[in-house]
This record gives structure tokens, C-alpha cells and sequence, in this order.
């Protein structure tokens, strides 16, 4: 799916895990921190229902939303989504980029 965004089209899609150079390079910009591989794929693909959303600008992703399932009441099978992982790059903060990124996955996902 696209978004459109200041004179720029930008490509929402779900993540695979060979997008990880670009994740990781991303939450490094955003949190000064590494992630490893080991970790990504645990977060959102052991699961099969946990998943993770990027925003790219050409190759480069810019934004990423990552929902991670979880039971909060075995007995009642009560389950919820937590967000993890929500990083927009500096420099197309305050645009409304994530908040056209959360629509789209929930449309799409839940």
C-alpha cells in the first residue's frame, strides 16, 4: 500500500525477515541501541501471529510499527497485541507518517 507524503510516495508493507539490515539500522538511528537478528526473529516471526509493519522511502525504511501477541488470561484465552518497536527516523517526525502507519495495520491486521 502507499501513502502519500510532501511530494514523496512511500511504501507500507509487512516486514520479512530479510528486512532486518534495514530494521536494525533504523532502531539504531532511533534508540542508539543494536538489535540482533536472534531478537527480531523471536519479536515477530517465531509466532506466527506476532508482525511488524515498516514504512519505506525507496530501500530505506523510515518508520516501523511491531505487534507482538500475547495472553493475558490463559483460562479465558483473553488475548491483546503490545505494540513494540514504534520508530519513526528524525527527520519524518511530526508528519503524520505513524499515525497513517497504525491505521493502515489495523485495517489490514486486527
Amino acid at each position: 500500500m502507499m501513502l502519500n507524503s510532501a511530494n514523496s510516495r512511500l511504501i507500507v508493507r509487512e516486514l520479512k525477515l530479510s528486512d532486518y539490515p534495514q530494521f536494525k539500522k533504523l532502531f539504531y538511528l532511533c534508540f542508539k541501541k543494536h538489535v540482533s537478528y536472534k531478537f527480531f526473529k523471536w519479536q515477530y516471526f517465531d509466532d506466527k501471529v506476532s508482525f511488524c509493519y515498516g514504512v519505506f522511502k525507496s530501500s530505506e525504511q523510515i518508520a516501523n510499527v511491531g505487534m507482538k501477541f500475547k495472553y493475558i488470561n490463559l483460562k479465558k484465552k483473553s488475548k491483546i497485541f503490545s505494540r513494540h518497536s514504534s520508530m519513526v527516523l528524525k527527520s519524518y517526525r511530526n508528519k503524520g507518517i505513524f499515525s497513517r502507519l497504525l491505521q493502515e495495520v489495523k485495517k489490514k491486521k486486527i
